[in-house]
């Protein structure tokens, strides 16, 4: 009768940990990303008065990725996101509750 290794000794752990380890980098290119979108989007509207929606949907494809990402890294999927699975597509951007002509 095998029994079954548990915890530090198997090779599904020390897999999971390589792949985790390559998600926190993931995640903090994609936390970069974010930030980077945010400044442009704000120097964007700032000069034309309008939103970029092409910074708009990177940003919610961007967001949608780490919130994947952060499911993976905190045990609460077993699914490992892009490039493991296709790149997530954020949700549509919500209307502009500051414009009162929307």
């Amino acid at each position: 009768m095998s029994k079954k290794k548990a915890g530090i000794a198997t090779e599904a752990f020390w897999l999971r940990l390589i792949f985790m380890l390559f998600f926190v980098l993931a995640y903090q290119i994609a936390e970069l990303l974010i930030l980077l979108g945010v400044i442009l989007q704000l120097f964007f509207i700032a000069l034309t008065g309008e939103k970029n929606l092409f910074l708009q949907q990177s940003a919610a494809n961007l967001t949608a990725y780490a919130y994947q990402l952060y499911r993976y890294l905190t045990f609460n999927s077993e699914h490992k996101p892009f490039p493991f699975a296709p790149w997530p597509e954020g949700e549509s951007p919500d209307s502009d509750p500051y414009r009162l002509d929307e």
